[in-house]
Formats: structure tokens, sequence, C-alpha cells
């Protein structure tokens, strides 16, 4: 917290008024992070138009969990940071279970209307889809590590959505 306080060019004291612990200060991090993040995927809706492709709907949310941009960068170290202290702290974990919880629930729901609507087999299980699309966001210790390009894990997601949405086309 010192570092923070620091960097915020105020002292310990004054910080300590916002956030009473490291934990607090995390917690806040990452709600507003996971704000901005909801933030720029619906702007980015906005730009698919009113009746987006659930396909680009998916590669829009699986490439805003990457660390593509500063934004997402700084929310992809914090989270690394915030999954760590999960490990540790069982109000955190708590929290953070309950973020990821919520946002796989909005990707299998909308792997499960893809389905539905006949973008995708119907023969498919929409949580192993589900489970399978999200595994592609390990792509960040990737990127963040100089292991692979973004473009490199973008064309991965590409060529994972492409055979998902190929097997069939609504009528």
């Amino acid at each position: 917290m010192r570092v923070v306080a620091q960097e915020a060019g105020m002292s310990l004291g004054q910080l300590q008024n916002y956030f009473a612990s490291r934990t607090a200060m995390l917690s806040f991090a990452m709600e507003f992070a996971s704000e901005q993040t909801a933030v720029r995927v619906d702007q980015g809706l906005e730009k698919l138009g009113d009746r987006p492709h659930p396909r680009d709907v998916l590669r829009l949310t699986l490439a805003e969990m990457l660390p593509l941009h500063a934004d997402a960068r700084a929310t992809s170290r914090m989270s690394a940071a915030y999954v760590l202290e999960a490990l540790h702290d069982e109000a955190v974990h708590e929290q953070a279970r309950r973020g990821l919880s919520q946002g796989r629930a909005l990707v299998e729901q909308l792997v499960r209307q893809a389905i539905a609507d006949g973008y995708i087999d119907s023969g498919l299980d929409p949580a192993t889809e589900t489970n399978l699309l999200l595994a592609l966001t390990g792509f960040t210790s990737l990127i963040e590590l100089d292991v692979i390009e973004p473009q490199d894990a973008l064309a991965a997601i590409d060529v994972h959505l492409d055979r998902l949405f190929s097997s069939t086309r609504p009528a």
C-alpha cells in the first residue's frame, strides 16, 4: 500500500482513509476493471450493429479478456494479483469465484443461444463448448511473457470459432 500511496502522491494514512487494507484496495480495483471491461464490450457490441452474429460477439468477448491493449494489460496484471490473493483469503476467494462464475455464465448463455438459433450444432454440449472457449483466455500468460504474439492468440481464437460455427448454418 505504501507504493500505491507514493504513486498516487499521497501519504499512506490518506490512502487508508479510502482502503482499510491491501485486499480492500485490490477488490475495488478489480471491480472497477471489470466495469471498464464491460463498458468496452458494450461499445464493441454497438459497433457490431443491431443483430450481431454470435460468432462476432464471442470473439469480441474473448478478445477483451486478453491483454491486447493497455487497459486490458492492466486488468490482466491486477487479475493475476487478485487470484493469488484469493488463494489465501476466503472472502476474496468467494468474491473472485462469484465474478468468474458470472462471467462464465454469460459466455454459456451466448453459446446456448447460438445453439438454439442454429448457429452451432445442437449436438454439442454448451457447457463443454463454453469451457473450451474460456480456455482460450489462457493465452494471457503467453502474451504477457512474450511467448506468443497477440495476433497469434487471435488467430487461434478465430480458428476455434470458425470450427465451432462451421458445422451448421441457420436457415
